[in-house]
């Protein structure tokens, strides 16, 4: 057998098994055991409590609660500035950014606690800490 041959046989059951993959999965994705959607559900199941100044931010109606679900889904998780490994004593959080919106979203036993929530344009008529 030649290589032409061989390479033709291999080409042709790379064909068969893609079409196979493709017949068996069709739209499946196999991206949500990737680590941002594992972390982005693992912060939202338990649910979502905002620290003193989200709370008075909320209050002032700066940010709404499905802000912040929407920066927890849609937000990118930056790892370097995010403390995943709980070094610092401080709890183990993921800094989230998207625009000019960014938060931490801090571990807890029961909810998610976020914390550190930054703004483009805060209102002025809030007098939040």
């Amino acid at each position: 057998m030649t290589f032409i041959q061989r390479l033709w046989r291999y080409m042709i059951g790379i064909a068969i098994g893609t079409m196979l993959a493709f017949f068996f999965f069709g739209s499946r994705s196999c991206t949500k055991w990737m680590p941002n959607p594992q972390v982005r559900q693992f912060l939202g199941e338990a649910g979502l409590m905002g620290d003193e100044r989200t709370r008075c931010l909320m209050q002032c109606g700066a940010v709404t609660m499905a802000d912040l679900r929407a920066l927890l889904e849609e937000g990118d998780i930056q790892y370097s500035a995010s403390d995943v490994r709980n070094e610092q004593g401080t709890g183990k959080y993921y800094r989230i950014e998207q625009d000019n919106r960014a938060a931490e979203f801090v571990v807890t036993d029961t909810t998610t606690l976020v914390r550190s929530l930054a703004l483009p344009e805060p209102p002025g008529s809030c007098d939040c800490p």
